[in-house]
C-alpha cells in the first residue's frame, strides 16, 4: 500500500502535506522537527536512520554504523551497539559451541 503524505527524515514518520513548510518539502523535515534545536534534530535523525537500517548493509552503511558505535551521545551509541550486535553477534554468545 502506498504511503500518504511526506516522510520526515528527523522523526521518521509519514505526515500530511500541511505539516511541511515550503522549505521543509525539499529537505523532508516537518514543521515540528524544524523548530527543534540543531543538536536534538541531529540526534533524532541519527536514531531514525539507525532504526531503519536494512538487514544487509553496504560497505558505506557498515562504516557509518561502526562510527556511530563511538558517538558521543549515549542514546545513539547504545542503539548502534544493539543494531551491530543483532547483525554480528559476539562469537562467545552461541550456546551450542563446544
Amino acid at each position: 500500500m502506498k504511503k500518504r503524505g511526506h516522510y520526515c527524515k528527523v522523526c521518521g514518520e509519514y505526515k500530511a502535506n500541511e505539516k511541511f513548510s515550503g522549505k521543509g518539502h525539499s529537505t523532508h523535515i516537518c514543521k515540528s522537527c524544524a523548530s527543534l534545536p540543531p543538536e536534538k534534530k541531529s540526534e533524532q535523525m541519527t536514531i531514525s536512520r539507525l532504526s531503519n537500517l536494512p538487514w544487509w548493509l553496504s560497505k558505506e552503511q557498515l562504516q557509518w554504523l561502526k562510527n556511530r558505535l563511538k558517538d558521543k551521545r549515549s542514546e545513539v551509541r547504545e542503539l548502534a551497539k544493539e543494531q551491530y550486535n543483532m547483525r554480528f553477534p559476539p562469537k562467545d554468545s552461541f550456546p551450542f559451541d563446544d
